[in-house]
């Protein structure tokens, strides 16, 4: 992050906007206050600023408020225009599109000739349409702004809005695209505004972690240290940092993917988004094996879950309590019902600007995480209609490893050699990932000692049929030498040998010497 600059009540307009620009929206609101507070002389630039710092901090309410009071101050055309446009802005997040549509015509006609004006008044009525689900007229704005050739600030925010409208229809490659074509035209930029910077960054990572996809990975991984992220941007470097170390993982680079995880823990703006943070540790020290460090994790996560009020939460980290009861369901079944009951309880309520209103994702995420849980209680049959929505889902939009993953779980409720098919298909892209078993179609035939190792002993089997030494081992998963040497002797004692040779041996003579030669090759 940046180092925080002094706030001071003498800021000019100009470095104002410059604190503004570069996502320093606490210390520009702390100056704009003091100088109201002190009834110094409020330019009417500085009570706009305030009003549209109000909107990027989510608080629609306040900029109303905060128009309403300094309407005196807005005395020219130009003013009252913009005041206009972003009282419509705020009443658009608030859900009054009658409001809303009042205010733009009133910005329209005060400011007919104002070119800049009318370039972010479509942008705003497009982000309204997309908010009331009305892709058609989002779309149909959108062009008309990129016809018009607006400032590349406002065009990488109408980049990012047409992206969040594929989305809404559920065209998740063409979202990437389009963010893989914004990421060019900022880079571009000699100086980017860095709300935009974070927004496109984040989302590339987040549709990197869901799709297969080498050019998003790419982009995420290079991206990440490259956002001038400040305490403002904090949830959005949150949810980057978290999506890069599911990526890592994902490619089997475990050493990163907890780096980043652990980065992550440390920036969480919440105590909601700790929880969130500490369910991912508990659910890779879970499938690598790690079940102490799981059980810890866990119990970090339950505690500080008892502390948040959740039904006070409009956003995301809410998907925390379904992840829970998932983690939970194997260990405590009683546990994870509280959790799945304290999410219905919380309800279906989203903030009308997040993505998570109104998406079908989110039906796949719940279904997936409480047919788990069903899956635990021997409720076979509710489990297995569950996880056939999740399934359904995941397919359809193209989030390959959650598909993957429902129909693995499908195939062990309902022993159908059908679903491990699928399943196989769905995660071939990530070979190298926890997800992938033996029984993948590039691998060896499952020998039955494999049976005794956990899935932290099962990846150094593997690699140990690579022929890949312990220090090797051990820089791939970003563990000690010494991990490594105990999960090599834990896997010797299961097939009762004493030496990697003998270990190789036995692999090719349960595979048969053409299965071993195409995986040793």
């Amino acid at each position: 992050m940046k180092p925080s600059v002094r706030i001071s009540a003498r800021r000019s307009l100009a470095e104002l906007g410059e604190l503004y620009r570069r996502a320093e929206y606490t210390q520009a609101a702390a100056a704009i206050d003091e100088m109201s507070a002190e009834n110094r002389s409020l330019a009417s630039d500085a009570a706009l600023l305030r009003a549209r710092i109000h909107l990027r901090q989510r608080n629609p309410a306040a900029a109303l408020d905060d128009v309403a009071r300094n309407a005196a101050r807005f005395t020219t055309p130009r003013a009252r225009a913009e005041a206009a446009l972003l009282s419509g802005a705020a009443y658009t997040r608030l859900g009054d599109e009658r409001a809303a549509a009042a205010q733009f015509k009133r910005a329209a006609t005060l400011a007919p000739d104002d070119e800049r004006l009318a370039h972010e008044l479509r942008y705003q009525r497009a982000l309204g349409a997309w908010i009331a689900r009305r892709l058609d007229l989002a779309e149909e704005l959108l062009d008309e702004l990129e016809l018009l050739g607006p400032s590349d600030d406002l065009l990488l925010e109408a980049r990012v809005l047409r992206g969040a409208v594929a989305a809404s229809r559920e065209r998740l490659p063409e979202q990437g695209a389009i963010l893989l074509d914004a990421l060019r035209l900022m880079r571009a930029m000699p100086d980017p505004p860095a709300l935009a910077h974070a927004t496109i960054a984040s989302q590339i990572a987040y549709l990197a972690r869901e799709m297969p996809s080498a050019a998003l990975r790419d982009a995420a991984y290079a991206e990440h240290s490259a956002v001038p992220w400040t305490a403002d941007l904090g949830e959005l470097h949150f949810t980057m940092l978290r999506a890069v170390g599911w990526r890592h993982a994902l490619d089997g680079d475990y050493f990163n993917a907890f780096r980043r995880l652990k980065d992550a823990s440390a920036a969480a703006p919440s105590d909601a988004w700790r929880v969130m943070a500490s369910c991912d540790r508990a659910y890779f020290a879970t499938v690598l094996g790690e079940r102490r460090w799981a059980e810890q994790e866990l119990s970090d996560a339950d505690e500080l879950a008892n502390s948040v009020v959740w039904t006070a939460l409009d956003a995301e980290e809410r998907f925390a309590l379904p992840v829970l009861a998932e983690l939970f369901a194997p260990r405590d079944p009683a546990l994870a019902l509280s959790y799945v009951a304290r999410y219905k309880d919380v309800g279906k309520r989203f903030a009308r600007t997040l993505a998570s209103s109104d998406d079908r994702r989110v039906i796949a995420m719940e279904s997936y995480s409480f047919g788990i849980v069903q899956q635990a209680l021997g409720e076979s049959d509710e489990a297995v209609r569950l996880l056939r929505e999740s399934w359904k889902i995941y397919d359809r939009i193209g989030y390959d490893w959650r598909a993957g993953r429902a129909a693995a779980a499908l195939a062990a409720v309902t022993g159908d050699d059908a679903w491990k098919e699928k399943a196989a298909q769905k995660l071939r892209p990530y070979g190298r990932s926890w997800l992938v078993s033996s029984a993948s179609t590039n691998a060896l035939p499952a020998p039955a000692e494999l049976a005794a190792l956990t899935p932290a002993q099962r990846a150094v089997y593997e690699q140990l049929l690579r022929g890949l030494s312990t220090a090797q081992i051990a820089a791939e998963q970003g563990r000690s030498e010494y991990t490594i040497r105990n999960h090599v002797k834990a896997i010797f004692k299961a097939f009762r040998v004493r030496s990697r040779p003998a270990l190789i041996a036995r692999a090719i003579g349960t595979a048969g010497p053409r299965a071993a030669g195409a995986e040793l090759s």
